[in-house]
């Protein structure tokens, strides 16, 4: 497979501004207009993926697929076992592609209009949530003992006490973590750019205090407050922000510790944090505000209390 959508150092090596403009494909301007890094990297992959099962192996090519095209790669998708959320999503991913085509007069017309897509059901939210047994298992599960436990059980206690969303701590620094107003807070850079303001829970403060100040000790040299709170650590030495496979990794490993489920994931913590907040009686409003949904209706798909197992008509009955 040939079509990277990233343009290589060579090209970009032109006389001149325009010139390096004008040398990168419409592929890679399409990409671009993207702010965040994380949808970038989404619609990409989504392109290399389609076109790594079609075989094409230049841009001509790709602006020659049709619908027929489009649904084999859809139906086999479906036979890998992804996910109707995930199918649906790859698809508006090529789609964006071939709209961008289609209005620089690339291409005459969009191949993914008119290919139907997975029902996906957008009242509620399939990740599962976990009882509040199961999400003190996880806190707990870190070794407070040591830097990287402490730094663990500090990322716990983030997202089930912000319902934040996966990636989010991977751009905390030091100096997201203070106070405002009498209130510890959360400064969080979330979808778009923007910043999402959180006072956190006094339990989560001591996590997080507790990790910081161990970090501040052991890395006095390098310590200060542009610092990323949640640091690669290798050899005993630090420096490097986490990335967000790694977060994955170490949810994992704690949930396996904690002896939950094996579809418990990080988005897990958000629909955990979502539910127990309304089950609070908490405003929606402010569990809105919280974990930075645009719409109040995205924040309700997770409320999973009409759907909760102890409501099931099974235990009711009797013979």
């Amino acid at each position: 497979m040939t079509l990277t959508l990233i343009p290589s150092t060579q090209t970009l090596k032109a006389s001149s501004a325009k010139d390096a403009l004008a040398a990168v494909p419409e592929e890679q301007v399409w990409l671009a207009n993207f702010t965040s890094s994380r949808t970038k990297a989404t619609y990409a992959n989504a392109v290399r993926e389609m076109v790594g099962f079609l075989g094409i192996d230049s841009p001509e090519q790709l602006y020659d697929i049709d619908q027929a095209h489009v649904i084999a790669w859809r139906d086999q998708l479906a036979a890998e076992g992804a996910s109707p959320r995930t199918i649906s999503n790859r698809q508006s991913a090529v789609s964006s592609l071939f709209a961008h085509l289609c209005e620089k007069q690339i291409c005459a017309k969009n191949p993914v209009s008119g290919v139907k897509r997975p029902k996906v059901a957008s009242h509620s939210v399939e990740t599962p949530a976990l009882s509040r047994a199961q999400v003190r298992a996880m806190l707990d599960a870190p070794d407070a003992e040591t830097l990287q436990g402490l730094r663990d059980r500090a990322l716990m206690h983030v997202y089930f006490y912000t319902g934040c969303r996966e990636s989010e701590p991977c751009a905390l620094r030091v100096r997201d973590f203070h106070q405002d107003q009498g209130y510890w807070v959360l400064d969080f850079t979330v979808k778009g750019g923007k910043r999402n303001r959180v006072a956190v829970h006094p339990e989560c403060q001591h996590a997080l205090a507790s990790y910081i100040e161990a970090m501040r000790n052991e890395y006095s040299a390098s310590y200060c407050r542009d610092a990323w709170i949640f640091q690669a650590i290798f050899n005993g030495k630090s420096g490097r922000p986490m990335t967000r496979q790694r977060f994955y990794q170490l949810f994992k490993k704690y949930a396996a510790e904690a002896d939950l489920p094996e579809g418990v994931v990080p988005h897990s913590a958000r629909a955990t944090f979502i539910t127990e907040a309304l089950d609070r009686e908490h405003p929606a409003e402010a569990v809105q505000k919280t974990v930075g949904h645009a719409s109040i209706t995205t924040t309700l798909a997770y409320d999973k209390r009409d759907h909760h197992p102890k409501n099931s008509a099974s235990f009711a009955v009797r013979y």
